[in-house]
């Protein structure tokens, strides 16, 4: 037995989930004060994290950015332009941006914070991710009056 994980809705999972949300998960490189925006909504999406995570959750970060600013940029131009020789063409800026997002997608999944993963069919993933995100909430509540567990 002492290789299966704790179910989802048992105490030692709820205590986990407690622990977990009290925990600040810093990135392993520096990052810019924008960067750590994105990277606040992508690592309080699940509760744990290995070293590689880390490393493509920065990278996912800076993707955010990335995609950021080249959709400002695309804010004063048209989607469609005529070519040299009089028909339609799409802007390459459009381009770019639907591979960056193609690129999002996959980072996403690769790190299991997509939709599905978070949120999805795995009966157990949502009753954890439930206890995360609830023991999150309570923390950020907190006005010091919260045992605190190490």
């Amino acid at each position: 037995m002492s290789g299966r994980k704790p179910r989802s809705d048992s105490t030692s999972a709820r205590i986990q989930a407690s622990i977990s949300a009290q925990s600040q998960i810093l990135p392993p490189q520096k990052l810019t004060k924008k960067e750590m925006r994105y990277w606040e909504s992508i690592v309080t999406s699940r509760d744990n994290w290995t070293p590689i995570d880390l490393e493509r959750a920065v990278k996912l970060a800076r993707l955010y950015i990335e995609i950021e600013e080249y959709e400002k940029e695309l804010q004063s131009t048209k989607r469609w332009f005529l070519s040299e020789n009089g028909l339609p063409k799409l802007h390459p800026l459009h381009v770019v941006v639907k591979d960056l997002w193609a690129s999002e997608i996959q980072m996403c999944r690769s790190l299991q914070i997509h939709s599905r993963a978070t949120h999805g069919e795995s009966r157990d993933q949502v009753n954890k991710n439930k206890l995360y995100q609830e023991a999150r909430a309570n923390m950020q509540e907190d006005d010091g009056l919260i045992a605190r567990l190490n």
